[in-house]
């Protein structure tokens, strides 16, 4: 006799919150600018991915209200700035109130507009909300209040509340521009939610159409980490649970990540190969307003497209359970491909969907190598049993986010101090046409830096400190009172631990790699010593633009430090017009940061160059001695040149 089998009945959840609240327009939306704006540019219509229908009209932001919503945020950001840390706190709380109250909305909105699956948007508002509270608590015991550090003013940190928050909650006013597929709708409930809660009209901007308006807008002076999410697997980890898991994450991408890679050990590899696709193939792929979906429709056909052609062009082993899928809709199978090497063109391409690319490693020492072979990954998934190893390889991962034995990917909430600035370090705006001449090619004095770069940063924070204050003691006074504050900064400087029910989070900080620097022709070797401290205090290399006539005084820098021990070749001194040379800088994509302290004479599209070319872009005006007298740029300087690394661990109990 046949054993009986159980199918899954309709769970299906209600979407009546969030149809109800596109009804309220007829379904036409403009942007967001201390209120709703009626619809003017060109219409774009959003699809619901999961049964192809009209969801609602979006009107791209025209040139004349991007101007009124400049505007706008420049006077509510005048008088948020103004109020006391409690006061925002206060707002923030509100807000953060606001946004339980809709929960129901936004998950909706964000299932029927990206395919998000409901269960995976609560728990990402629940964790937002959460950050928005933490970010008013450090408002209001007065972080945004340090002395010396100002607000950026209008900021662009994107739809992510662990980043909204903190940079509302030190003064600044914030602008979004989700794209398409980015979650528009959601936003302009979030703004919404904004105004309810008293926050002033026009603090929170949200632009329907492209971001590209975002582009000149303050921001950290950090890179943005985008690449693909990484999971490691060692011999001895649990691998029915980092199958489970990594399985699971397919149906949960971090937003604005580039897809997914599976570095696993060579003697477990075809085991956890077989759990996995045992695993995808009972994956729930279906409504993503079923609580009791794992994998929702992809957000456009195009996507769907680019997929498919990649598993049928594969050099490697694809593996394609193929679960139910429903019969409408943006649905695409999960999928792992095997048997692939570092070098297969699958590992170069932007795959944002539920395949998972698989290489093995043989040793934890080729794994890290493997891992830090690219950019810097936006997270990692590290699966071992042994937590000496697990430490080990977290903290050599050059990653954003490393989670031991689990996926709890996102980032840590930023610290308020990141959205904000020196007093004396104003932003500057480019403003002159590109230069014909495009300046001397800086490859080899990258290259250079690179190469000691790599020995320089895995000394300890101690002595690159004591280098710095040795070439302060050879120094005079002028340089070396802020190479001998930097020093003592880096070497009482530790990490932070924090700890909760089910586990702890290290907070740790991490070199950015080569740091380039225009300096200012105003007292260049106070300047330089100011710039230079902080960069190679936290491991980095440096290349330095020297003004002309300046060039003497910078090298004679070089030389104390490298008297001192610094590496030979660890700074180089770059030379050429500012604009030519910070051209050449901005298109490169292995220069980590490019920071420009004399922007007189930059090109206008310098920040359109940096972002598509990948350095972390800094461009500030000093105002007249300010190099003197700076309002104290060491922690901020040395914050712009490391980035946070999150390193989670279970207490396994």
């Amino acid at each position: 006799m046949p054993s009986p089998t159980l199918d899954r009945g309709p769970g299906r959840a209600s979407d009546a919150e969030a149809r109800a609240w596109i009804a309220r327009t007829q379904g036409r939306f403009g942007p967001w600018i201390g209120g709703p704006v009626a619809p003017d540019g060109p219409i774009r219509t959003l699809t619901a991915p999961a049964t192809g229908t009209d969801l609602a009209e979006l009107a791209e932001a025209t040139p004349p209200q991007i101007a009124d919503a400049r505007a706008a945020a420049g006077s509510a950001q005048a008088d948020w700035a103004a109020l006391s840390g409690p006061a925002r706190a206060d707002r923030l709380r509100a807000w953060a109130e606001a946004i339980d109250a809709r929960a129901a909305c936004l998950t909706q909105l964000l299932a029927l507009e990206t395919g998000r699956p409901v269960r995976h948007g609560r728990a990402w508002l629940a964790e937002g909300a959460m950050a928005l509270r933490q970010a008013a608590d450090q408002a209001l015991l007065g972080a945004a209040n340090r002395p010396g550090l100002v607000t950026m003013g209008i900021v662009a940190p994107g739809l992510s509340l662990g980043r909204i928050g903190p940079a509302l909650a030190a003064g600044n006013a914030a602008m979004l521009a989700p794209g398409p597929g980015g979650g528009t709708l959601a936003a302009l409930c979030l703004a919404e939610a904004a105004a309810e809660a008293g926050l002033p009209a026009g603090l929170l901007t949200v632009l329907t159409g492209p971001a590209k308006p975002l582009l000149g807008l303050a921001r950290p002076p950090l890179p943005e980490l985008c690449g693909p999410c990484l999971h490691l697997v060692l011999e001895d980890a649990d691998l029915d649970a980092a199958a489970d898991a990594i399985a699971e994450a397919l149906g949960n991408p971090l937003p604005g990540t580039t897809g997914q890679r599976l570095l696993v050990q060579e003697s477990v590899a075809e085991r956890v190969h077989a759990r996995l696709a045992g695993r995808m193939a009972r994956l729930i792929v279906g409504d993503p307003l079923d609580p009791a979906t794992d994998l929702g429709p992809l957000p456009e056909a195009a996507l769907r497209d680019r997929l498919t052609a990649a598993l049928a062009d594969s050099t490697g082993t694809p593996i394609q359970p193929l679960p139910r899928l429903p019969d409408t809709g943006l649905y695409f199978a999960p999928a792992l491909i095997s048997g692939l090497a570092p070098a297969s063109p699958e590992m170069e391409l932007p795959l944002p969907g539920p395949i998972l690319l698989s290489i093995t490693f043989r040793s934890p020492a080729e794994a890290i190598l493997l891992a830090n072979a690219g950019p810097p990954a936006p997270s990692v998934s590290l699966w071992s049993e042994t937590l000496a190893v697990a430490l080990d390889l977290a903290t050599a991962l050059e990653a954003g986010t490393v989670c031991v034995n689990g996926t709890d990917l996102g980032p840590a909430p930023d610290p308020l101090e990141l959205w904000q600035r020196p007093e004396g370090l104003a932003p500057a705006r480019p403003m002159a046409p590109a230069p014909a001449d495009r300046g001397p090619d800086p490859t080899a004095a990258l290259t250079a830096a690179r190469h000691t770069q790599t020995g320089w940063a895995r000394r300890d924070a101690t002595g690159r400190a004591t280098v710095l204050a040795r070439t302060a003691a050879r120094m005079p006074e002028e340089a070396a009172a802020p190479l001998a504050a930097c020093a003592a900064r880096a070497a009482t400087a530790c990490a932070t631990w924090s700890e909760k029910r089910d586990g702890a989070t290290l907070t740790r900080q991490r070199p950015l790699g080569v740091i380039a620097a225009l300096c200012p022709a105003e007292t260049p070797a106070l300047a330089a010593a100011t710039i230079l401290g902080p960069v190679l205090a936290t491991g980095n290399a440096a290349l330095l633009l020297a003004q002309p006539g300046a060039e003497t005084q910078l090298r004679l820098l070089v030389k104390e430090l490298e008297a001192a021990g610094l590496p030979a070749g660890l700074v180089q001194i770059l030379s050429g017009a500012p604009a030519a040379v910070a051209l050449r800088l901005a298109a490169r994509v292995d220069l980590d940061a490019l920071w420009c302290f004399e922007g007189d004479d930059l090109p206008d599209d310098l920040p359109v160059r940096a972002a598509s070319g990948g350095p972390a872009l800094w461009l500030a005006q000093a105002a007249p001695g300010a190099w003197s007298d700076p309002g104290d740029p060491s922690e901020a300087l040395l914050r712009a040149a490391s980035r946070a690394q999150t390193i989670r661990t279970s207490w396994g109990a």
